[in-house]
């Protein structure tokens, strides 16, 4: 059914999100140089497929989360939103030769955090039908 896969897509990309956030936490840890040459990717995958799941949630999955009460839980997703894409502009700045390691942790980090969050105090709130419900709002 079209909703179970827009709902199954949802929860990949924050899969997707929280495994290349442990993956780089570690790289960046190990190496400098490392970390610097994953710099490129992390922005792509931030101004990209990040950015779009982000959008998405901000304005189709958000509002339909705070209609149900949870939006306590919205306005702190929202401001983790915010120091993602801050920390994706700053990245985005950083010039060639730059020691972007740490960033890249605190980046990383942050999504992680990000993720676990939605994970643990968003998701669990709606059932199954009601999150299939939420998707059948968000694509009328």
């Amino acid at each position: 059914m079209e909703y179970d896969r827009m709902l199954a897509t949802l929860f990949e990309e924050e899969d997707r999100a929280r495994e290349m956030a442990s993956k780089l936490m570690k790289v960046s840890q190990e190496s400098r140089e490392a970390a610097s040459a994953e710099r490129q990717s992390l922005v792509a995958f931030l101004k990209g497929p990040m950015e779009r799941h982000m959008a998405y949630e901000e304005r189709a999955v958000f509002p339909q989360l705070d209609r149900r009460g949870l939006g306590a839980e919205v306005q702190v997703a929202l401001r983790h939103h915010a120091m993602i894409r801050e920390d994706a502009e700053k990245l985005s700045a950083a010039r060639p030769g730059d020691d972007v390691s740490q960033l890249i942790f605190d980046v990383a980090r942050r999504m992680l955090h990000h993720t676990n969050f939605e994970g643990d105090y968003i998701y669990p709130e709606l059932t199954y039908e009601a999150w299939r419900d939420l998707m059948k709002e968000t694509a009328g």
